[in-house]
């Protein structure tokens, strides 16, 4: 009798989708992708755009995914200054769906970070935002020259809706290896 050779078996990946609310929090993520999720940590990231119409649309972008796809882990970036409330987040909290809120907008917490207390309206901080690095957010360039490992290490950061985002990557890494 002849004997069937074993295949080896391969390991499901943990899976984790991130939507975020537009352009400049997706040039973000790849970011935290490069810097966090090298080839063979261990999950299987899926970034998306929502491409903007506040905070209740990211919310549905997020679910309509996870319909299609099952996700161990589903996190949105988005900011708090358009169509975020009790219900946004009581919806997302009824789906299983993760929130990393920036108050009120990507270009505050980034500037925070590095140390600037934004002032103004939305528009007034990615002006600010705008004048202080040259670029607008959603050009990739900003967060490569501008916010390293070191930077993103830093005690503001990690206070961060970002550092919510570099945990959960990490955290969902490490599962992997976990019995």
């Amino acid at each position: 009798m002849r004997q069937v050779p074993q295949r080896n078996q391969r390991l499901q990946l943990p899976t984790m989708l991130i939507v975020g609310e537009g352009y400049a929090e997706v040039a973000l993520l790849q970011h935290l992708r490069s810097l966090y999720l090298p080839r063979g940590a261990g999950l299987a990231l899926t970034l998306d755009n929502a491409r903007g119409k506040g905070a209740k649309h990211v919310v549905d972008t997020a679910i309509r995914k996870s319909r299609v796809h099952a996700y161990d882990h589903v996190w949105v970036l988005l900011d708090t200054d358009q169509d975020y409330g009790d219900r946004v987040v009581s919806e997302a909290r009824r789906k299983k769906i993760q929130i990393a809120a920036c108050e009120p907008c990507l270009e505050a917490v980034l500037l925070r970070i590095k140390g600037i207390e934004p002032t103004g309206h939305s528009t007034d901080i990615k002006r600010q935002f705008e004048r202080r690095f040259t670029k607008p957010a959603h050009q990739a360039e900003v967060y490569a020259d501008e916010y390293s490992l070191d930077v993103l290490a830093s005690a503001r950061c990690q206070a961060s809706p970002i550092g919510q985002l570099i945990q959960a990557i990490q955290e969902a890494c490490v599962r992997k290896y976990a019995p």
